[in-house]
């Protein structure tokens, strides 16, 4: 099985359970401290015990003791932002001890927690595990070892039950070259499951089980997300079935390249939801979802230098996941838009270098013959830098442009061919099946 790895990599492998050490903290230093020796008691005056006036002193002592119960009573709530006659009518009682505090927790309950809040992660975890599956696969790789020339590989991952009837969604770098899959069900009901079709362009496949009356999960839109929703996460991380996490959704529209157990890029995954809700190895192909307990991702990715979570995950759109999935399930071909060119993206050390008129943008490195890109005139050396009017600082961000464009529709190109800038419409085409495996800084 073909394995993502970092610098942004899937979390498909599961991994050996592991304990946690624990600490504790420091207590009393041993050995006791210097103890001062206690003071004498201070010697009262007589004075003042003896002298006459005795009761001047006590309507002065009562006269302070009134004037500074004023003081309290008006001056303190004053100072923390409260009408002292609020104060005196009780109506802050129930607001706190202290008004500043009562303050924040009207604001607080405008805010949505991970846990709690205006939705409960427990309700939302309730209603999706059940649809959440393991998926543990097997498969067989080559060996240097004459005597042994395969090796069998076990891995582990998660899908998302899709349809009653046995359906299920999960990543392509799953199941890919797999020999063996079989899914556990929540219930603890192991079967084995076969590939219905794949798409490694769009990292989506879909696995079927011999079983109905299954609890699909419902799907949401992604399109309607915004950054700083809750959402959750449920899989299989490390091997550990049916773990929940939840986050937010940190950023939308991310173009990630993803990358194979080789180091070398195969494909750039587009319009990718971000989320810091924890992702681990084995999550790939498990559920994100919304506060309504919707399906608005399938867990893919993720950014780690430690090669666990840090925070940095990302899930392919329910809408692309489930465009996917129908196409396979009825037997049709994914649709991959298509134009024609490879590339690389420029930095301002390259432009400075090679004297370039722009310091972003997409670096034509060549176009294919007969493309629509060389039908519409562009040449390796163009540099471009629109794309239907959006700003193209990257190759990826071509390719997420190409990718929006329905086949048969037009998008409009801003390029520099020197230091000329010009625009051109090009009619993205369906990509042509001889193409094989993407290449890196492909558009289709």
């Amino acid at each position: 099985m073909d394995e993502y790895q970092p610098t942004v990599r899937p979390p498909e492998q599961g991994g050996q359970q592991q304990g946690t050490q624990g600490y504790y903290g420091g207590g009393t230093p041993p050995g006791g401290g210097y103890t001062p020796p206690t003071p004498p008691p201070t010697k009262r005056s007589r004075r003042a015990r003896s002298s006459g006036g005795g009761g001047k002193a006590f309507l002065k002592l009562v006269a302070a003791g009134i004037v500074g119960a004023l003081i309290v009573l008006l001056v303190m709530p004053a100072v923390f932002g409260v009408n002292p006659w609020d104060v005196v009518r009780g109506k802050v009682r129930n607001q706190g001890t202290l008004p500043i505090q009562a303050n924040s927790a009207k604001q607080v309950n405008n805010v949505v927690s991970t846990t709690q809040g205006a939705t409960d992660v427990s309700s939302i975890a309730k209603n999706v595990t059940p649809s959440i599956v393991n998926v543990g696969v097997k498969s067989q790789s080559q060996s240097s070892n004459p005597f042994y020339p395969t090796q069998q590989q076990e891995g582990t991952g998660s899908g998302v039950i899709y349809s009653a009837d046995g359906y299920i969604i999960t990543n392509n770098h799953v199941v890919e070259g797999a020999t063996d899959i079989t899914v556990t069900l929540a219930s603890g009901t192991e079967m084995k499951a076969k590939v219905i079709g794949t798409d490694p362009e769009n990292d989506i496949a879909v696995i079927k089980i011999d079983k109905t009356g299954l609890p699909a999960l419902p799907a949401g839109n992604s399109d309607n997300l915004v950054v700083g929703e809750l959402v959750v996460a449920v899989g299989s991380p490390l091997g550990f079935e049916q773990t929940v996490t939840a986050g937010i959704i940190s950023a939308l529209h991310r173009n990630v390249a993803a990358d194979s157990q080789n180091g070398q890029a195969t494909s750039v995954l587009t319009d990718l939801i971000q989320t810091d809700a924890p992702i681990n190895p084995g999550n790939s192909g498990g559920a994100l979802c919304d506060g309504n307990s919707k399906l608005i991702g399938i867990n893919a990715l993720i950014a780690s230098q430690s090669g666990g979570s840090e925070g940095i995950g990302f899930a392919i759109p329910v809408d692309t996941a489930k465009a996917v999935a129908d196409a396979l399930i009825a037997g049709k071909s994914v649709s991959h838009p298509y134009i024609g060119v490879q590339g690389q993206s420029i930095s301002s050390d390259i432009a400075t270098q090679y004297n370039l008129p722009v310091t972003e943008g997409a670096y034509i490195t060549n176009v294919v013959t007969g493309s629509p890109a060389q039908k519409a005139g562009l040449k390796t050396g163009d540099i471009i830098v629109a794309a239907n009017g959006q700003p193209v600082k990257t190759i990826d961000d071509l390719i997420a442009a190409v990718r929006k464009t329905p086949v048969g529709g037009q998008i409009a190109v801003t390029y520099y061919e020197g230091n000329s800038k010009k625009t051109v419409n090009v009619t993205v085409q369906e990509e042509p099946k001889n193409l094989g495996e993407a290449t890196p800084g492909s558009t289709g």
